[in-house]
């Protein structure tokens, strides 16, 4: 261990979310989340640390390019003494209880009472904080899941995939990410669970799966929902989860499943979360 390490402070007014994926993605580093940012400690050079400075600032113009919207990052850098600061981080990570569901990273306890699920953050969003997961988490816990073919689009980590296994669910889970879709196969090790089928791609890997499905769930950009033909793979009566959807967005995804009934809607800050009915 060196005697001191650099610590980058990132604060941004929007899509602080989107800029902490891309900082694990670059680096690999611990990550604290803190107050509208997160921080980043490393030993590594000054050199090191204005390459990544460049990095994200160069990031958040391909973000503020494609939603149209000012992120105002701002970035600072201090030398500290060194210590423990990866205990430090694993202390900050909270666990999650939504409903039924207790998800913790490894480092933490399971809950007798409720259904455990193991989530240590990694390079593939999805820990349970953030509001859209969290939001798909609640509306997993008012459906009836045991014996339910399930698809989630996007998978990420895992933890919507691996919550619906554990709760008796047929799960399929897919990613155009590879990273993402490793990801959850080593969070299904770690549960103990093996899904039913994962798979790395999108809805045109399988079309012979269309209207087979009881539940879709996809948290993803608003865009990226506007995309994709979820509703086609959605059987009759079946629910679609949507989430990852910004409030300004929700009058569009709203418009191209206005066959769909509202079942739910929640907001959480600018997030919402959808359950429609076919």
């Amino acid at each position: 261990m060196k005697p001191c390490y650099h610590c980058l402070r990132v604060e941004a007014k929007n899509y602080i979310w989107l800029l902490q994926d891309k900082a694990l993605e670059i680096t690999g580093e611990a990550i604290e989340e803190i107050e509208k940012g997160f921080l980043i400690r490393t030993e590594e050079s000054e050199e090191y640390i204005e390459s990544l400075k460049a990095q994200l600032k160069s990031y958040a113009k391909e973000v503020e390019t494609i939603f149209g919207e000012e992120v105002r990052l701002e970035l600072s850098v201090s030398v500290c003494a060194n210590e423990d600061w990866i205990a430090k981080y694993r202390s900050s990570i909270a666990p999650i209880e939504c409903g039924k569901y207790y998800i913790h990273p490894s480092w933490h306890v399971e809950k007798a009472d409720k259904i455990d699920i193991v989530i240590d953050p990694a390079l593939a969003f999805g820990s349970g904080h953030h509001e859209s997961t969290f939001g798909c988490l609640k509306t997993l816990n008012t459906l009836e899941l045991k014996d339910k073919k399930v698809l989630d689009v996007g998978c990420g980590s895992g933890i919507l995939s691996i919550c619906a296994k554990k709760s008796g669910a047929v799960v399929w889970a897919c990613d155009t990410d590879e990273v993402a879709v490793n990801s959850t196969k080593e969070n299904m090790q770690k549960n103990n669970v093996i899904l039913d089928k994962i798979f790395l791609g999108s809805l045109n890997t399988i079309p012979q799966e269309k209207e087979s499905f009881d539940i879709v769930i996809a948290n993803l950009l608003a865009d990226i929902i506007l995309a994709l033909p979820l509703q086609d793979f959605v059987k009759v009566s079946g629910y679609l989860i949507l989430s990852g959807i910004l409030e300004k967005y929700l009058s569009k995804v709203l418009a191209k499943f206005k066959n769909f009934k509202v079942i739910s809607q929640e907001t959480n800050t600018e997030w919402v979360t959808l359950a429609l009915q076919k």
